[in-house]
C-alpha cells in the first residue's frame, strides 16, 4: 500500500513538473514568436514601393521562412506565390507572423490547454510586380484579455483602398479601416488596419505604424485595439469611430472608453 501510495505521489509530482515546465517552455516560445513578428514588420517596413528590388524582398522572404502552403495544394505553392519554382511576374511572399509549431498545433486542436499562453495569429505580405516591390501588408488577430478577437495591421501600397466600408480617410495618402471577421452566427472579431501610399508623411507614417507588440507576450496578452495602436485608433475615432459606437453599440468603439 505504502509503495503504491508512492508510486501515485511520485508520478503526480512528475506530471506537476512537466506542465511547469512545459509552461516555462511555452512563454518563452511565445516571447520569441513575438520578437521575430516585430522583426519581420522592422523589416518590411523598410522596402520602397516601385523601388526595392526583388531581390530584397527574397532575401526577407529567406530569412523569416515562408507560410506553408495550404494543405490541399499538397505542399505544392500556387504560382501566384513568389516561393513558386514558376511563379508569375506578378507574385506575393506570405510569412507567418507566428510561425510557433505549438501554435499550429493549437489552432488545430482548439481544445487543448494553452497554459496561460496568448493566442494569437496572422501574416506579411510582399508583393512583386515586373520586379520590383509594388505592395506590403501585414495583419495580426489575437484573443484579447477581455476574451474578444481584435486584430491589427498595415497595408502600403501605391494607391489607398477605395470603397471599403467603415474607412475614415485622414489625408490623400494616410487612412483607417475597421475590419470585421465573423466567427460565429453570434460572434465577430474586430480590428484597424492602416493604409499608407508612399506619399505619406513622417508623421502619418509614425502614428500608422505605432504598433505595441510586446503585449502578445504577456501572460494578461493584449487589450483592446485602442491599446495596442493608440495613434491610429485616436484618427479613426475623430473621423467615424464615434459615430460606429454611438449607432451599434461599444464592441465598434474598439476601446474601454472614449478618448479625452
Amino acid at each position: 500500500m505504502r509503495k503504491a501510495l508512492l508510486a501515485l505521489l511520485t508520478f503526480t509530482l512528475a506530471i506537476g513538473l512537466a506542465v511547469v515546465l512545459g509552461g516555462v517552455y511555452l512563454r518563452r516560445d511565445n516571447a520569441y514568436r513575438v520578437k521575430r513578428a516585430q522583426e519581420v514588420v522592422d523589416e518590411i517596413e523598410r522596402l520602397e514601393i516601385g523601388k526595392s528590388d526583388h531581390t530584397i524582398a527574397d532575401a526577407i522572404a529567406a530569412k523569416f521562412g515562408l507560410a506553408p502552403p495550404p494543405y490541399w495544394l499538397r505542399n505544392r505553392y500556387n504560382r501566384e506565390n513568389c516561393a513558386a519554382p514558376d511563379h508569375l511576374e506578378r507574385c506575393t511572399y506570405i510569412l507567418l507572423m507566428n510561425n510557433s509549431p505549438v501554435e499550429l498545433l493549437f489552432q488545430k486542436h482548439q481544445s487543448t490547454p494553452r497554459l496561460g499562453i496568448p493566442e494569437w495569429w496572422g501574416n506579411a505580405q510582399i508583393s512583386i510586380v515586373s520586379g520590383t516591390v509594388d505592395r506590403y501588408s501585414f495583419w495580426v488577430w489575437y484573443k484579447a484579455s477581455s476574451g474578444h478577437w481584435r486584430g491589427f495591421g498595415a497595408d502600403v501600397s501605391p494607391a489607398l483602398p477605395r470603397f471599403e466600408p467603415a474607412q475614415a480617410p485622414i489625408s490623400d495618402s494616410y487612412s483607417v479601416r475597421r475590419k470585421e471577421m465573423k466567427l460565429g452566427k453570434y460572434e465577430s472579431a474586430f480590428g484597424l488596419e492602416t493604409a499608407l501610399t508612399p506619399t505619406a508623411s513622417a508623421e502619418e507614417r509614425k502614428r500608422a505604424l505605432y504598433i505595441d507588440f510586446s503585449c502578445l507576450s504577456q501572460r494578461r496578452g493584449c487589450g483592446e485595439v485602442c491599446e495596442v495602436m493608440p495613434e491610429a485608433w485616436k484618427d479613426f475615432y475623430e473621423k467615424l469611430g464615434h459615430f460606429d459606437a454611438e449607432r451599434l453599440g461599444p464592441d465598434y468603439l474598439l476601446c474601454t472608453e472614449p478618448p479625452k
